[in-house]
């Protein structure tokens, strides 16, 4: 590795394991680099304020780091051709979404082929998981309910109707919880029909090999449009989601390291 991948690889190992102190023979050890080629790493990142270091040789973070899709440069150059074949074969939009903290956030997508065709979330579009559409039901299903439970206001969650409806209808918990229930099993899920903007979404959700939430993949397309093709694109994204897995699965293998101390889970996308 280069001098910046190992810095990254230091980076990412200090930040999965919490934020507790952690002793920099063990970073070393665990990282494969030099006691002095570690203290290197170390002295630059605590001059420039990022980590604390103390008498005994121990480090702890002053940073956060993450990625939307903790994936690589080829994941996401894959991902991005794949989105672009579903736009083209199927005549839709195509979308990328992660989770940043409470919302969605729209990471990449391909648009609609036919120019004519608006979809108003675009790149950088941020949308609440309280609204409890596919989308939402797809990610917070992942999560157990004491989850959801600790990191949501229960009673907050509300779908909104479609056009020419009253816009918004609040859930009880019980009642999101049933439909978290029943979508915990699946992996592909549809609108029914369109939203308040008149707009259909079919998605799919991502995990990696441990079966951590990464994305979701969507098919967006207005509700004017023909409402027969529900097998067509739960196939078309099942295959997509196949051999993105089988991806995720080889980069599992490469040189991103689980800390072996003060291990703590990470949470979102």
């Amino acid at each position: 590795m280069d001098p910046t991948e190992r810095t990254l690889q230091v980076l990412e190992y200090i930040m999965a394991a919490g934020p507790g102190p952690v002793k920099q023979v063990d970073i070393a050890r665990h990282c494969g680099l030099s006691p002095s080629t570690l203290n290197r790493i170390v002295k630059s990142l605590s001059e420039w304020g990022y980590l604390f270091r103390t008498s005994e040789k121990y480090c702890v973070r002053n940073f956060r780091l993450e990625r939307n899709v903790p994936m690589s440069h080829t994941y996401l150059a894959k991902l991005d051709g794949m989105m672009k074949d579903l736009s083209v074969s199927l005549g839709v939009s195509a979308e990328v979404i992660v989770v940043a903290g409470h919302e969605l956030l729209w990471h990449s997508k391909a648009d609609h082929p036919d120019p004519n065709v608006v979809i108003r979330a675009g790149v950088g579009f941020r949308r609440s998981l309280y609204e409890l559409d596919v989308l939402s039901q797809l990610y917070l299903s992942r999560l157990p309910w004491d989850d959801v439970i600790t990191q949501f206001y229960t009673d907050g969650f509300f779908e909104t109707l479609r056009r020419g409806a009253a816009t918004t209808r609040w859930l009880p918990a019980d009642k999101v919880r049933a439909v978290l229930d029943r979508m915990r099993p699946e992996v592909f899920a549809a609108d029914n029909e369109g939203n308040h903007v008149g707009i259909r979404r079919y998605a799919t959700v991502v995990e990696d090999p441990n079966g951590r939430f990464l994305h979701l993949l969507a098919l967006a397309e207005p509700d004017t449009a023909s409402n027969d093709r529900l097998e067509l694109y739960r196939e078309a994204l099942l295959k997509v989601r196949a051999e993105l897995s089988e991806l995720g699965y080889a980069e599992s293998a490469t040189n991103r390291l689980a800390p072996k101390h003060h291990a703590m889970p990470l949470r979102g996308g």
